[in-house]
């Protein structure tokens, strides 16, 4: 089984406009509610930046990317990714057990799941619009990461069993914050994820060794593979943005 997801080359022009979108929205929250925003949104960029930097290394994350015409660096590309896609999620789930903690649970679900909903429609849209203009000569960059591959998830149940264990250890009055945390970037993930599965950008695929051939199984292996995705590979895998940074002392 694997994650796919379906771009182009001109992805890095989306990137940028969601990155613009995430620095201003980081900025009001800093100015409105303290330097914890700030702090998370530096722990998430650079956790992500060694998830990139490991996906790219790998040969996952392939393809050049374009931005406004120009050949990006590979760092920079590596960079850019992980300042859309760590920041997005985690600066808006933090939003999410802020508002938990002071009683505005409502007011904090809708304001998330409306501004992430919007960049992921933005970033699905612009995707499937570059994907339908390209020429009869190019073809769209895909990336699979594998899910079931038996010794990367023995790796990953191990690196998960840590993480949550530390979640665990986070003293009883900050532990609810951090669960809710974890839970909002879980379900913020899994819309971005049925958004762009519904505009063929992001999906689940079966390979089958015989014909040597990726297909797409039906609606309810994709709905428990992206869900799998969302709520226990991504959610815990990127906790340490969380846990690490408390335990460091950098959360005021």
């Amino acid at each position: 089984m694997f994650s796919v997801r379906k771009t182009t080359k001109w992805h890095g022009n989306t990137n940028l406009a969601v990155l613009l979108i995430n620095i201003i929205i980081t900025w009001i929250l800093f100015f409105n509610y303290g330097s914890n925003y700030l702090v998370i949104f530096c722990s998430s960029l650079l956790l992500h930046l060694l998830i990139e930097t490991g996906l790219a290394v790998s040969g996952i994350r392939k393809g050049n990317v374009y931005a406004f015409g120009k050949k990006l660096p590979r760092v920079i590309d590596i960079l850019l990714k992980a300042s859309v896609e760590g920041p997005a999620f985690c600066v808006s789930a933090f939003f999410v057990a802020d508002s938990f903690e002071n009683g505005n649970e409502l007011f904090s679900v809708i304001t998330a799941v409306v501004v992430v909903g919007l960049a992921s429609l933005y970033m699905g849209l612009s995707d499937k619009k570059s994907i339908e203009n390209l020429k009869p000569a190019d073809k769209p960059v895909i990336s699979r990461r594998a899910m079931t591959k038996p010794k990367a998830v023995m790796l990953l149940a191990l690196i998960n069993t840590c993480c949550i264990s530390a979640m665990f250890m986070i003293p009883n009055e900050d532990r609810l914050h951090a669960f809710t945390y974890l839970f909002a970037y879980a379900g913020l993930v899994l819309l971005f994820y049925f958004i762009n599965y519904n505009l063929s950008v992001r999906y689940i695929e079966m390979y089958n060794p015989i014909t040597d051939t990726y297909t797409k199984p039906k609606l309810g292996i994709q709905i428990a593979g992206l869900t799998y995705d969302s709520a226990y590979e991504m959610a815990l895998l990127v906790s340490p943005a969380y846990w690490l940074t408390y335990y460091l002392g950098f959360f005021s």
